[in-house]
């Protein structure tokens, strides 16, 4: 954030050059999490998020050269590890040390990967390995790892961000996850699959307008006063769209496994993209309770 030049005394001091303090002296506090919500919500992300980057080493692999070895020896390593701390997730106890130290070893895991997707996108880019993953694919799974490690660093230092600002970030996060994977879906159908290339294509239009509105909202009120009724209606359309957008991969999904569409895509992939879209909806879901209940304790004050 930049920095805050002090407002002269003499306007601090005028109840009526209050238009001129910043507003985010008026943002809602950051709250606590309780130990019932560190735990639920640590495994919760651990078990979906541990799957998901064991499945981004094996979608990795599969699209490298065969003649780079070592690369793929290494994402093989990968899918390993997190194929072991995912069954971890799965048998840890719920009390606070036990999911404390799963958290911390996710994230040293978890930032080795990362650190290696970036090191990839850069090869990439730079035309010194071949192969068929797309510069963005790479730099779409490198974020989501960042995410995970951003979440579980947050539920260890006992942060939960205000609703309003929850909201906010977890769409602007979201939402462009859910306008690539549209995207990359009309990729790999294969061109003769008109019609649902221009719905896969329809699809990442849609989102990258709420995405649009999203950043735009980010720009006016993230970490501001708490404005809830357009925040409410931001979480609504997004849940809508996501919907929808799941519902269409889940068709889609059925159709690959029974091979009644043309295309490249790996019926894991499908599914993968499938569980991330449910995984959105049930954080709408959640914030959208949080929501209800900071507007009900508000109007009962």
């Amino acid at each position: 954030m930049y920095n805050q030049p002090n407002v002269p005394g003499h306007f601090v001091l005028d109840r009526q050059r209050a238009m001129l303090l910043p507003p985010e002296q008026q943002a809602a506090p950051i709250e606590s999490l309780s130990e019932q919500m560190f735990i639920e919500r640590s495994l919760t992300e651990n078990k979906f998020w541990l799957r998901i980057m064991k499945e981004h080493a094996y979608f990795l692999g599969e699209g490298m050269s065969r003649h780079d070895k070592d690369l793929i020896q290494q994402v093989d390593r990968f899918q390993h590890y997190f194929e072991h701390q995912e069954r971890r997730a799965h048998q840890t106890p719920e009390n606070v040390e036990a999911v404390r130290k799963l958290n911390e070893d996710s994230i040293q895991l978890v930032y080795g990967f990362r650190n290696f997707k970036r090191n990839l996108l850069i090869l990439v880019i730079n035309c010194k390995i071949l192969g068929f993953n797309f510069p963005l694919l790479i730099d779409h799974v490198a974020r989501e790892a960042e995410y995970f490690m951003s979440s579980l660093q947050k539920f260890n230092q006992g942060i939960l961000e205000p609703v309003q600002d929850a909201i906010i970030h977890e769409n602007v996060f979201w939402l462009r996850i859910m306008m690539e994977h549209s995207r990359f879906i009309a990729s790999l159908l294969d061109q003769s699959e008109r019609n649902l290339i221009l719905t896969a294509r329809k699809f990442g239009d849609d989102f990258e307008v709420l995405l649009n509105q999203a950043r735009d909202v980010e720009s006016m009120l993230y970490q501001k006063k708490p404005t809830y009724p357009i925040i409410g209606k931001m979480n609504k359309d997004s849940e809508n769209a996501t919907t929808d957008l799941r519902n269409f991969k889940k068709t889609g999904l059925e159709l690959i496994k029974t091979c009644q569409i043309r295309n490249v895509i790996d019926p894991l992939l499908a599914d993968h993209v499938v569980r991330e879209a449910e995984h959105f909806l049930f954080l709408i879901h959640a914030l959208e309770e949080r929501l209800k209940r900071k507007q009900k304790e508000e109007e009962g004050c």
